[in-house]
């Protein structure tokens, strides 16, 4: 990481935003003495063996990891030889972070100026609001204002959007008592949750990147990335690129899931999406000829690239039959998780998408030829426990055991569940191996690896959710410290959180607007030390740890970059323990 704050390190490691007095209180020690608590008045309340150090591969660290167990609300300093640490414990401890991890994504929203009674300091006037032009056909001309820019550029794609928004959605569904604040954002007070209200936002988008045939464009883009400037000061043409089955998958499938959410709320909203749900579902049918996002010619902007579909397709069938109760869903949803189970590439007793899932499979292959180098994995079936943009087969699952429940049948039901659980052992597998208890091993630290730990976190929640384990449980709340401190680098990923937080995210506005502090309330992509620039090799060299593969600099967007998809599962896990 760069230099700043290097002065800091000690021989402890912590929660920096605080503990819940309820919960686990894990602190790490890289320093073979013993734990000491002292109360705010500076006398000794407890002292803590050390257990030994051990080797963390991923960091190179060694280190021991200590639970304080039972301590009330109130502060403390942590002393371990001669360092010490401050902590705090709150019975509410992730009220303030669940909200400012969904109010950052009202900072990105597009086509709309930010006030200053909503947007404090970080203010800026309205920006892409010039039509839009289809680079296919250019005297196709639309209107689409509107949706967040995705992450520290001003793209808007429709799947990251897409599952973004379903995060939240289940965030809300699943525990609404944790995520329902007053976020101070134009809408609040209107009757709906800020939650949604901000959701609503980006649905409205992916209902305008909807072409009248039924099939939603990828990604609404300029053919280059902006500089770092303003979003109001990027003026060059936007377009509309692409119609893909991903991408439409990916809106038939939230679209139907907000349609019942905000039923609630606003009945012809929720009718609107279902409607526009089942018009992406019949282009899918009439369109099976798949063929995998690559940019045009001339298009330098981020791809989301995606060479699978039946994920996407396994989610859309589950949101489809939940809003619909239509049987057609269920059997298609039901074969496309047989042929996962099986591991083949044979979509058995699949009638609608025979064709899709075989060209999924031949673009698979190609893709292995020419990236021969990256030795790319065996397409084998859906990962349950996977909640990301290129794999969404675990947002399917969130709909089978939380929404469809017994209405899953014996298929989505029983085997689902007992596949689940099984899979997601391997995330705590993962956190048991690592001394820090962070789900990733050494070999895992890509670009965004955040969201594998998050997607980890996850797993482990809706497990305890299952079955009510604790460690299950634990194990996800280690994430959440890990995102927050208690990592080998003693930064705080998410801006304006933490004792030492991340201060030059890879983001045009943060690094724009003239304010020292970034806009707060992002989480960052993390240590990266699988796809990284030439820059970052050779400012960190090949000897650093994989777990401190980063650097706290703006151009540094392999490492440092934000994304609307990597505050969302956080925003799913704070929400939950915000809740307890």
């Amino acid at each position: 990481m760069s230099d700043n704050n290097t002065d800091r390190f000690n021989s402890i490691r912590v929660n920096q935003n605080g503990y819940s007095a309820q919960l686990p209180k894990f602190v790490a020690v890289l320093e073979d003495s013993p734990l000491l608590l002292y109360d705010h008045k500076g006398d000794l309340i407890r002292q803590y063996p050390n257990p030994g150090l051990k080797n963390d591969e991923a960091s190179g660290d060694r280190l021991a990891v200590i639970d304080l167990e039972n301590i009330p609300a109130g502060s403390y300093t942590l002393r371990c030889g001669d360092s010490s640490k401050e902590i705090i414990v709150k019975d509410k401890a992730y009220a303030e972070l669940t909200d400012a991890l969904i109010k950052a994504l009202y900072y990105q929203r597009c086509g709309c100026a930010l006030e200053k009674k909503h947007a404090g300091i970080f203010t800026h006037r309205a920006c892409h609001t010039a039509p839009a032009t289809d680079w296919d056909t250019k005297t196709i001309v639309k209107s689409i204002i509107g949706g967040w820019h995705d992450a520290g550029d001003f793209g808007k794609y429709v799947s990251p959007g897409a599952v973004t928004v379903a995060h939240m959605l289940y965030a809300y569904i699943l525990f609404g008592d944790g995520c329902c604040d007053d976020l101070n954002i134009p809408e609040s007070g209107n009757g709906t949750p800020d939650i949604l209200n901000e959701a609503r936002w980006e649905l409205e988008w992916i209902m305008k990147m909807q072409r009248e045939d039924g099939a939603f464009y990828h990604k609404l883009t300029k053919d280059h990335f902006a500089p770092f400037i303003m979003p109001e000061d990027d003026l060059d043409p936007e377009y509309m690129i692409a119609p893909t089955h991903n991408a439409t998958a990916d809106a038939v499938a939230v679209l139907s899931l907000a349609s019942r959410v905000y039923a609630k709320f606003d009945p012809d909203f929720g009718k609107d999406m279902l409607s526009s749900a089942l018009a992406g579902w019949d282009w899918l049918v009439k369109n099976q000829e798949f063929v995998p996002y690559m940019n045009p010619e001339g298009v330098r902007t981020g791809p989301y690239g995606d060479g699978r579909v039946s994920d996407e397709l396994f989610w859309a069938c589950c949101e489809l039959y939940a809003s619909t109760s239509d049987s057609k869903y269920l059997k298609e949803a039901e074969n496309l998780y047989n042929w996962a189970k099986d591991g083949t590439q044979k979509p058995d007793g699949s009638d609608i998408f025979k064709t899709m899932i075989e060209k999924e499979t031949e673009a698979h292959e190609k893709a292995k030829e020419r990236f021969k180098n990256w030795k790319m994995p065996e397409l084998t079936g859906l990962d349950l426990t996977r909640f990301g943009w290129s794999d969404v087969s675990g947002l399917g699952a969130l709909c089978c055991l939380f929404v469809l429940k017994e209405k899953a049948g014996k298929v989505l039901g029983d085997e689902l569940k007992s596949d689940f659980l099984k899979r997601s052992e391997e995330a705590l597998e993962r956190v048991n191996e690592s001394v820090y208890r962070t789900s990733l091993r050494s070999d895992e630290y890509v670009w965004g690896s955040i969201l594998s730990i998050m997607c980890n976190a996850m797993a482990m929640l809706v497990n305890h959710l299952l079955t009510g384990r604790e460690d299950m449980r634990n194990g996800a709340l280690s994430q959440l410290d890990y995102s927050l401190g208690l990592n080998s680098l003693d930064l705080s990923f998410v801006t304006g959180f933490g004792t030492y937080s991340v201060q030059n995210p890879h983001h045009r506005p943060s690094g724009a607007d003239g304010i020292d502090a970034p806009v707060p309330g992002f989480i960052v992509g993390g240590p990266n030390k699988r796809w990284t620039y030439p820059e970052t090799k050779q400012r960190l060299g090949e000897e650093t740890p994989a777990a401190r593969y980063y650097l706290d600099e703006t151009p540094s967007a392999d490492t440092n970059e934000v994304a609307i998809y990597w505050n969302s599962p956080v925003i799913f896990i704070a929400a939950f323990f915000n809740s307890l």
